[in-house]
């Protein structure tokens, strides 16, 4: 379970070889996420903070804020793949990109989510990957999940919120990733 919460906190934001073909795929003006990343902690915020909300164990916490991981991210024009490793991590992640919500039982940081939605924004800039989730606790909530790049594509910004049944204000941190030779 320590190894799937730090997996999945770094596939927010990182992921198998890079794609030979630098195109966009599938549509010209949305990014590329295709290659190898690494975290810069340092640009990043901690996930922690988060994963206290969601009601992950100090442990989890621990093992997630420093792990270190690499992550490769495989994109056509209808899925993004991702591969998570790390020292006694491995993991991978298939999003289908078309906005279909699809029905999943996956631990993630801490909590379970149930069901996924990934799609692109209404300008092509970010992809946001919607979680219904549950907690340990009993709680439901929304877990989202939105990447983009910057620095002409040589750095991955992934955003995460959180919100829980009733309550007024998300919780949320962000992850900085580069792209890696």
């Amino acid at each position: 379970m320590l190894r799937s919460l730090a997996s999945v906190a770094f596939v927010g934001v990182l992921s198998l070889p890079q794609i030979a073909s630098a195109s966009k795929p599938g549509h010209p003006d949305k990014p590329n996420f295709n290659g190898n990343w690494g975290l810069d902690r340092r640009a990043s915020t901690s996930i922690e903070p988060l994963m206290k909300h969601m009601g992950a164990s100090y442990l989890q916490r621990k093992f997630a804020t420093s792990a270190n991981l690499r992550a490769t991210y495989r994109q056509t024009a209808q899925v993004l793949t991702i591969a998570v490793r790390g020292a006694a991590i491995a993991m991978d992640e298939t999003l289908h990109l078309d906005g279909r919500t699809e029905r999943r039982r996956q631990e993630i940081l801490g909590v379970t989510s149930v069901r996924i939605r990934t799609a692109w924004s209404k300008d092509h800039k970010e992809l946001v990957e919607t979680r219904q989730i549950e907690t340990n606790q009993g709680q439901s909530g929304q877990l989202i999940i939105k990447r983009n790049l910057r620095d002409q594509e040589k750095s991955m910004v992934v955003a995460f919120s959180i919100k829980l049944g009733g309550e007024p204000n998300a919780t949320a941190c962000r992850q900085v990733c580069h792209k890696q030779a």
